[in-house]
């Protein structure tokens, strides 16, 4: 199961290649860079995009502190760190 086999096309005959799924749920927090690279803020994920081209999988973002919205590559998001680890 989500195994595709493609038979011809851009891929090798018989090439057996798995399909890319998203780290992050929908509703999940995570760390996102913005501005300067030093300044990061809180974001929930708010919906999944494909992935652009072969640049990496993509989410739509909603800032937890003002509720603005933006999208970002899943290489630039970072899992906040747990509750207890913050104080």
């Amino acid at each position: 199961m989500g195994v595709v086999i493609y038979a011809g096309g851009r891929f090798p005959r018989g090439r057996i290649v798995s399909p890319v799924t998203h780290k992050y749920a929908v509703g999940a927090s995570v760390i996102c860079p913005f501005g300067h690279r030093s300044e990061k803020g809180l974001f929930e994920v708010m919906r999944h995009l494909p992935d652009d081209g072969g640049r990496g999988l993509q989410y739509r973002l909603k800032s937890v502190t003002d509720g603005h919205e933006r999208t970002a590559f899943e290489a630039a998001l970072e899992i906040p760190p747990p509750l207890d680890a913050a104080s």
